[in-house]
């Protein structure tokens, strides 16, 4: 919606409205996300299936089968000259119990909160913001970070929430100069005496021309005890992230191929011994591509291998197709299946990957903390149906 500062509210503030004064445009647009649907995995991950040990199969109600439920507040304000003020405020919630997504964050805006400056130099915002290196990902996953059999469960298997959003952040992207783009983004740690603990950043730079997307990302994290998170449940999180991807798409019609590597490094929850220090390190290669049979009906597969550099033998494999039927502009129904392969070392270290994000795997170190084994040796298969609705 739009509203301009009307002739009477300058009356009733005339000490701070001057005689012929002009107001600029300002718009203020909330927008949300609803999406629930049914899920089925032939086993299932101790600790988000209810019970201790069992990993038996699981009928459930997902909260965002394909995208994560969401609601928001975003606005900007013409200040002339090209240049605009902007703001965002995003929260994630449960369709199945009205709360929050996720009982790790249950900050009022968990998401997003920042206002910033935009214009012909660029965009500068500061607050809780999502990192250029998961902007990247995002931008390489051919399953578009759904919520079900994408790059989205390797990236929080191997880093939990410390490579996706960070919090006491200020960014810079540059404007589009011919098709490259460059972001840059720095977290404060805040901590007294100490300018390297819980500080973070993250650099990103794409290409694209329409049909050819190139682009890569770097992500450094020092003990990421996300400061949003309450007490008891951030230091649970890996201390130390240092991750990097490079990958491109390229677009024949209705259908774009992606293909993307990424390496993460990482060390095992608490506080390491040194700000700096990682013991971690898996690969993640992925590769897929989506294909709009119909302007209404869009089908996606993708592929995701990931090998542990540091237990040999161990490895995971995902597989997923989905597809979505949009009734409207808003709103789409969808279906997806997929599987997930793992195989563990000769000494037992088992990346233990899950299918989807309410089936997390250990990722050597980023669950283990808090006691999850991730997935068995072996293969799960699942299914997800489900709507989603936008606003």
């Amino acid at each position: 919606m739009s509203r301009k500062l009307s002739i009477g509210a300058c009356v009733a503030a005339a000490m701070l409205c001057p005689a012929g004064a002009a107001y600029a445009q300002s718009s203020v647009t909330l927008y949300g996300i609803v999406d629930a649907g049914l899920m089925y995995l032939s086993r299932s991950t101790p600790g988000f299936n209810g019970t201790a040990t069992s990993t038996k199969s699981q009928v459930s109600l997902t909260n965002g089968g394909y995208l994560p439920s969401l609601w928001g507040i975003k606005g900007e304000e013409d200040l002339g000259g090209g240049m605009k003020a902007i703001f965002n405020l995003e929260s994630g919630f449960s369709v199945g119990n009205g709360g929050h997504d996720s009982p790790a964050n249950n900050s009022l805006f968990n998401r997003l909160a920042y206002v910033g400056l935009k214009g012909r130099f660029g965009t500068l915002s500061a607050g809780l913001q999502y990192s250029p290196f998961f902007n990247a990902m995002y931008d390489l996953d051919p399953r578009g970070v759904a919520q079900f059999g994408s790059v989205l469960t390797p990236l929080l298997d191997n880093s939990l929430v410390a490579a996706i959003i960070m919090p006491n952040a200020v960014s810079y992207s540059t404007p589009n100069l011919g098709g490259f783009e460059a972001s840059g983004l720095f977290g404060l740690g805040g901590v007294a005496g100490s300018f390297q603990n819980g500080r973070s950043y993250s650099l990103s730079a794409r290409y694209t021309n329409g049909t050819v997307l190139l682009t890569t990302a770097y992500l450094s994290v020092n003990n990421a005890l996300n400061p949003t998170l309450p007490p008891e449940i951030f230091p649970l999180l890996l201390a130390n992230v240092r991750a990097w991807t490079a990958g491109g798409s390229y677009k024949f019609g209705s259908l774009t191929a992606k293909a993307s590597f990424t390496n993460f490094r990482a060390s095992e929850g608490g506080q390491p011994t040194t700000v700096s220090s990682t013991s971690t390190n898996v690969n993640l290669y992925s590769a897929g591509a989506d294909y709009f049979v119909l302007p209404q009906l869009d089908v996606n597969l993708g592929l995701y291998y990931q090998d542990d550099r540091v237990n040999s033998g161990d490895h995971s494999l995902t597989a997923a197709l989905g597809a979505q039927f949009f009734l409207s502009k808003r709103t789409a129904l969808y279906a997806q299946v997929g599987m997930v392969h793992n195989t563990c070392s000769a000494d037992g270290a088992c990346l233990g990957s899950g299918l989807t994000v309410e089936s997390l795997g250990s990722g050597v170190g980023a669950m283990k903390p808090i006691g999850n084994p991730g997935l068995p040796a072996g293969t799960t298969f699942g299914a997800n149906v489900g709507m989603r609705m936008m606003f």
